[in-house]
């Protein structure tokens, strides 16, 4: 086993050494699914670019180090400073994409956070999860819907609800009405051909069959009762304001986490009403002229103080990246996009393949940086490039 990772590590070193294979594996509406922002993909492109921005001041003289990546956040310990966030349509990027990611993070003791819009549902990923998963809810209108699906996810033994805000409306996601994605895909000659292209995913697809909003199907039938609309998947109406926050805190068992926040303000508010704050502009996808959310996460920690946790996501697609935020005031980093090419790539031994290089480089900096844990390398010094607009960095 070892030496099956260290010929892999050897190949594909980073993730993204494994992305033409994935895009060569995956039928080109998946593939834009995964790759897409919205509008002209500016956020997107524009949560990478300010990450490499960033750099280190490290201190020497402190002897040889071991790193430890183990985590405590939100009364729980986990292995390292990361976890798989929350995505969409996972099982039509990748066939049973959300059952390989779920068994990959109980056996690493990191957390998977199932998507309401996932294409498995919450009594099909619960027994895989050890009692250990992540719930995120978009949350819908229907509250009726609402309690039921936070029932379902606290009978099938998720144990951590990460409510989504920053969904108020559908984004335009411009390249994916040119791709023609849909759940379940289009039986269209354009499609067909590229599944033909793509034999692994295709094949996946027939043994498991065609991807759908699973957890949603129960809901098909219901209709807005105020718009007279039908509940569908992703297509369902959301809704998310303080107090309707207030009643989730009330009704679910365990720890909640906002997640999508990106002003100080909303924080601080958040913070009286959650567990969690979770900083987020959704990778890109929703507001295409929104700021990074290593912008605000200095101040935001500054604000919260040293020890309400904050989670961060969006353009994260490397241990360097990860320690990056760590030292910007993050307690944990949830990474998407980088399991899905880790998936695309090399199929179910690739969720393990990516959380290998990415627990590996946060390793190695630790040892390189001599920051024996994580608690040491928020005390790390950073230093940005002359074009960086980060105020006061510390």
């Amino acid at each position: 086993m070892i030496f099956f990772m260290t010929k892999l590590l050897d190949k594909y070193p980073r993730i993204s050494d494994m992305l033409p294979k994935a895009k060569r594996r995956m039928p080109h509406f998946a593939a834009e699914y995964l790759f897409s922002g919205t509008g002209y993909d500016l956020a997107m492109e524009y949560n990478e670019k300010i990450l490499k921005e960033i750099l280190f001041v490290p201190r020497y003289l402190k002897g040889i180090v071991e790193a430890d990546t183990k985590t405590n956040i939100l009364g729980r310990s986990y292995e390292a400073p990361f976890g798989i966030a929350p995505m969409g349509l996972t099982g039509l990027m990748w066939p049973g994409a959300e059952e390989a990611l779920a068994k990959m993070a109980v056996k690493n003791n990191i957390p998977f956070t199932l998507s309401t819009v996932a294409c498995a549902s919450i009594e099909d990923i619960g027994p895989h999860l050890d009692g250990k998963g992540w719930f995120q809810l978009y949350p819908p209108i229907d509250k009726e819907i609402r309690n039921d699906l936070l029932r379902r996810a606290q009978n099938s033994g998720y144990d951590v609800l990460v409510v989504t805000a920053d969904i108020p409306s559908q984004s335009r996601r411009e390249r994916l009405r040119i791709a023609g994605v849909s759940v379940p895909p289009k039986n269209n000659i354009r499609n067909f051909y590229h599944a033909m292209l793509c034999p692994s995913w295709s094949l996946g697809t027939l043994v498991r069959g065609m991807p759908q909003f699973r957890t949603m199907n129960k809901y098909n039938q219901f209709m807005n009762k105020s718009k007279g609309e039908k509940v569908l998947g992703s297509g369902m109406k959301r809704f998310l304001d303080w107090k309707y926050l207030e009643e989730v805190k009330e009704i679910w068992k365990g720890p909640v986490i906002l997640k999508g926040l990106m002003h100080i303000e909303d924080a601080l508010r958040a913070k009286e009403l959650v567990d969690a704050v979770y900083l987020s502009n959704h990778g890109g996808r929703q507001l295409d002229i929104s700021a990074s959310p290593l912008q605000i996460l200095p101040d935001v920690r500054r604000e919260l103080g040293p020890d309400f946790p904050i989670l961060i996501d969006s353009g994260f697609y490397s241990g360097q990246d990860i320690v990056k935020a760590l030292m910007l005031g993050a307690d944990f980093v949830m990474v998407g996009r980088p399991f899905m090419i880790g998936l695309g790539a090399l199929g179910h031994k690739g969720a393990f393949h990516t959380h290998d290089i990415l627990k590996d480089e946060i390793e190695n900096i630790m040892e390189q940086i001599c920051s024996p844990n994580i608690e040491d390398i928020k005390k790390q010094k950073l230093s940005v490039t002359k074009d960086f607009s980060l105020k006061d960095i510390k």
